[in-house]
């Protein structure tokens, strides 16, 4: 077993500590990328524990998104290290960054779940967990009007950034800009006054690529844009839906994609989200909500 830091120092942590997150992630099986980890750092902040040799040992990160919101994710404790209370720590080190009047979201792993509940946590909704390995594009009806679906433009991304807000319910403009140039494809959703209805990003990753955040105004145009976000993808695709469009998931899954998970959304400081649209059809991913 590696050595523990006596003092237990938290630290903040940097792009200097990319590998060594990367390297933890893997100790559990995730797939943590560099270019993940950079939107991670520029959209927040990643507290870590390191042991005698600097190795990290632990790690968690909350992302603000004004004064309404924000996102707990990356939390990680490497095998040899659990049950000494370091997640705990950590995650309370990001709650005490934010008022007592910003709700905090995370999505649970059921090893978590009774961690966060210890914490005050309490769960608010879940999101559907979706892979594909083999995408069929949908069938679309006579009966459904024709979407205008078209590659997105810096020229949109004012629209865009305020009709994610009014979805999410919360300013993640910083974050969004991150993602957008991050994105291997991203559309936009035209109504016919010219108006942005919706947006899509996808997002390639070492094992599959993501679809998100998707906000649309209905299932069609939802389809729609995961149509133009995944048609031709030769690889593996994922997409988290928001439990409240429950007539959404058989849509995906006539098109290839299968229920893999259903983990609790979980809240700090409010029983429920910030006022949303009932947009959001997909989050952007489980760490940024």
């Amino acid at each position: 077993m590696m050595s523990l830091s006596p003092a237990r120092d938290i630290h903040k942590l940097s792009e200097t500590d990319i590998s060594g997150l990367i390297a933890l992630s893997e100790s559990v099986g995730w797939d943590y990328t560099e270019p993940e980890l950079r939107t991670v750092l520029s959209s927040g902040t990643i507290y870590g524990i390191k042991n005698n040799r600097r190795q990290i040992v632990a790690s968690t990160a909350i992302i603000p998104y004004g004064r309404q919101l924000a996102s707990i994710g990356l939390v990680i404790v490497h095998p040899e290290y659990r049950r000494l209370g370091l997640g705990q720590t950590l995650i309370q080190t990001c709650i005490n960054t934010v008022g007592s009047d910003t709700t905090i979201q995370l999505i649970a792993t059921k090893e978590g779940e009774p961690l966060y509940e210890k914490l005050g946590f309490r769960k608010a909704g879940r999101v559907c967990k979706l892979l594909c390995d083999r995408y069929h594009p949908p069938s679309w009806s006579p009966a459904r009007e024709p979407i205008r679906v078209i590659p997105m433009t810096n020229e949109h991304i004012p629209e865009v950034i305020k009709l994610d807000r009014r979805s999410f319910g919360a300013d993640r403009s910083r974050f969004l800009q991150t993602r957008m140039k991050q994105a291997k494809r991203s559309f936009i959703a035209q109504a016919p006054n010219g108006t942005v209805a919706g947006f899509g990003l996808s997002i390639q990753g070492p094992v599959q690529l993501t679809l998100g955040p998707i906000t649309a105004p209905n299932d069609d145009t939802a389809l729609a844009l995961v149509d133009c976000l995944a048609n031709g993808h030769p690889g593996k695709l994922r997409i988290d839906v928001a439990s409240e469009h429950s007539t959404f998931t058989p849509l995906l899954e006539a098109c290839g994609f299968t229920k893999v998970g259903e983990p609790p959304v979980m809240l700090l400081h409010s029983p429920c989200f910030p006022p949303r649209n009932g947009n959001l059809y997909s989050i952007a991913a489980q760490i940024f909500g």
